[in-house]
């Protein structure tokens, strides 16, 4: 995984105050509440924190944060201090034994999506396996789950064009690769501009290489779902951060999501 979240470790976390991305935040603790009280996590590619600070708020009883990026485990440590998280600088796309494990969760919120093939997919998936406990789950956030991740990215930028955009991100392709797409991310923030890039795979390779790993079936997919009280009841999902999306954004992403939710079981 790369180290281009070095520099922009501010404008990342401003981005995560965005509208969109609290209705993720509010996503994934709707998956994870059934299993989270006294679980122990592992938050890959967990940057400054963000979900890692909500784990122990949720329940956890321990939680081990890994980034590669100095600068966002920095962070995470600072906002850490007093609560049961801990962080390690560390690259998680390879096969590697976390201390603290093995664990009941394993987390990535946009962390798989750095696979640039499906075979790297599948030494990410085989990492995460080696991590869980017996019966454990993975969840992850992940580009939209498509066989045609070049129609997806039209449509969201028809959809929801700059200023705007989907919560202020922005996506345009760099290149076609043999499994999917390699893109650019942009977003002006007030803490200066954000730009990094990464993948969108198809569909059909994320499920093989789950299966290749050693994942069984079911593989469960979701996508944005705004909650619906999420406009009538905004300190409940933290719009005290102003995330400033409008009822016409956050209706298109009914048509053409912003984000997948990946659910799997380890084999107990």
């Amino acid at each position: 995984m790369s180290t281009q979240y070095n520099a922009i470790q501010r404008p990342y976390d401003e981005l995560r105050k965005k509208t969109i991305s609290l209705v993720e935040r509010a996503n994934v603790r709707s998956l994870v509440m059934p299993f989270i009280h006294n679980a122990t996590v592992l938050d890959l590619a967990c940057g400054s924190g963000f979900y890692s600070h909500h784990f122990v708020k949720w329940g956890a009883r321990k939680v081990i944060g890994v980034d590669i990026s100095s600068a966002m485990i920095e962070e995470a440590r600072v906002v850490a201090s007093g609560n049961s998280a801990e962080f390690i600088e560390a690259n998680c796309d390879k096969p590697t034994t976390y201390p603290g494990g093995p664990f009941d969760l394993v987390f990535g919120a946009w962390y798989l999506n750095y696979a640039a093939t499906g075979s790297a997919l599948v030494e990410m998936f085989r990492n995460v396996l080696l991590n869980l406990k017996p019966g454990g789950r993975l969840v992850a956030v992940t580009p939209p789950p498509t066989n045609d991740p070049a129609e997806y990215i039209r449509r969201e930028c028809e959809l929801r064009p700059l200023p705007t955009a989907s919560g202020g991100l922005y996506t345009t392709i760099n290149k076609e690769v043999a499994d999917g797409l390699y893109a650019h991310y942009h977003s002006a923030t007030p803490a200066g501009d954000l730009d990094f890039d990464t993948y969108h795979l198809r569909k059909e390779v994320w499920e093989v290489a789950a299966r290749e790993a050693g994942f069984q079936e079911p593989i469960q997919w979701g996508v944005t779902q705004i909650p619906s009280d999420f406009m009538i009841d905004p300190i409940k999902y933290g719009e005290e951060h102003n995330g400033g999306a409008g009822e016409a954004e956050l209706a298109s992403y009914s048509d053409t999501p912003h984000y997948g939710l990946l659910m799997l079981r380890k084999q107990e």
